[in-house]
């Protein structure tokens, strides 16, 4: 037998001196059989018998024979094992020798068999496994073993580590990516405080008594980038009146960063009080204009022609010529509408001069060119001596030629 099953062995074939107590059979407290036959003890050692476990004293009862029964405090016992499933075990342990894949069949039995401990001893025979076959695979992985492109095996913990990784989580990530997330949880956190807390600020404000000022001045007061979130949430959702949302613009305004500029931006085309609307995008042109531009010039395609009007309202804060080109398209838009069909019935009439009738029909498609006069402004406003009305092609004629020839913009509309 090889020295390393007989540690593991001893647990079932020694015995170790403990201190036991005596009880009599008839014990009145709660019990309920154990379906094994042999406990095993933390110090070392097994007893075998009929076993019975006094619940409410914590206490396990071995009846060793008919007159005697042994009983242990439940902290001494570290598990009851089935008679049959040692024996079955032992064999398996016999059979496997110094066989690797017998050693690794058996970790697997183990895992599944055994219901005390159970890792320890599929660990312990995987572990054999590779002892026998330090290539095999399967053994390997399940230890927590990868190879390397050179076929050395390594534990996947130092792999990771000499990789400059670290463990978080249950997870392997650059210390950056950790810093990183651990940064979002704490601002995470601290942004649904300021959620909470500007809830409460507000509340006091429109009471209107004798807080409201100090809650005015405490909200006027805050710099936390974090809270960005929270205000933005009371100027886009929210209508406390045209003082609470000036101040919201200004809030946003001081932090510059994406949350502010999203906010800022949206306002800047739904707000429908045209003074925090206008505030908005004045507060744009100092910071965070190339996003804003970039989202009024993406809605000037919507098919929605209210949209269309918003992002040529919103656009002539940020006039440029570079973008002339774009408010040559812009200037008549094309537009669909769908009409649902009427019901009822509809008379028609064949090649032959017959006349049918039929209930309903398909939806219509109506296209329709629309006029865009907040394009014309800003035509004008980047080339204020000239003037083509909606004609695009002029437009496209007059830039080409200022640019020294054709700039690739010039194309005739369908």
């Amino acid at each position: 037998m090889f020295r390393g099953f007989q540690r593991i062995d001893t647990r079932f074939c020694c015995c170790a001196a403990i201190r036991v107590v005596v009880f009599a059979l008839g014990c009145s407290a709660t019990s309920s059989l154990i379906l094994a036959d042999t406990i095993e003890l933390r110090g070392g050692g097994h007893v075998s018998g009929k076993v019975r476990r006094l619940v409410e004293r914590k206490i396990d009862i071995v009846e060793v024979d008919d007159e005697i029964s042994i009983a242990f405090p439940g902290s001494q016992v570290d598990r009851a094992v089935s008679s049959k499933t040692l024996a079955e075990y032992r064999d398996r342990v016999a059979k496997a020798g110094e066989d690797a894949q017998e050693h690794y069949l058996l970790a697997v039995w183990c895992a599944k068999t055994i219901s005390a401990n159970k890792d320890a001893y599929r660990r312990f025979h995987m572990q054999m496994a590779v002892r026998f076959d330090p290539d095999h695979s399967k053994a390997r992985a399940s230890l927590g073993y990868v190879q390397t492109d050179d076929g050395k095996w390594i534990r996947y913990t130092d792999l990771m580590r000499s990789r400059g990784m670290i463990s978080v989580g249950g997870k392997w990530v650059l210390p950056e990516a950790a810093a990183i997330s651990e940064y979002h949880d704490s601002s995470n956190v601290d942004a649904k405080h300021w959620v909470r807390e500007i809830e409460r600020l507000l509340k006091v404000v429109i009471r209107n008594n004798s807080k409201s000022a100090e809650a005015m001045a405490t909200l006027q007061a805050i710099d936390d980038p974090l809270a960005a979130s929270a205000i933005a949430k009371q100027l886009l959702e929210n209508n406390h009146g045209r003082p609470l949302d000036l101040l919201w613009v200004e809030l946003l305004s001081r932090f510059q960063n994406l949350v502010s500029v999203e906010a800022l931006t949206r306002a800047g085309l739904f707000e429908s009080d045209d003074v925090v609307r206008e505030a908005a995008l004045t507060k744009l042109q100092d910071y965070g204009s190339d996003s804003a531009v970039l989202s009024y010039v993406g809605m000037l395609r919507s098919n929605d022609h209210a949209d269309v009007t918003r992002a040529a309202r919103a656009l002539r804060f940020f006039p440029d010529v570079e973008l002339a080109s774009v408010y040559i398209d812009a200037l008549v838009t094309t537009h669909t509408k769908t009409i649902a069909p009427k019901a009822g019935l509809t008379p028609g009439f064949s090649d032959n001069g017959s006349s049918s009738f039929s209930t309903g029909g398909k939806p219509v498609k109506i296209k329709r060119n629309v006029e865009n006069p907040g394009m014309l402004a800003l035509l004008k406003t980047v080339e204020p001596d000239v003037d083509f009305g909606y004609d695009k092609q002029a437009w496209r004629r007059y830039f080409a030629l200022k640019h020294g020839g054709y700039s690739g913009d010039l194309r005739r509309d369908p």
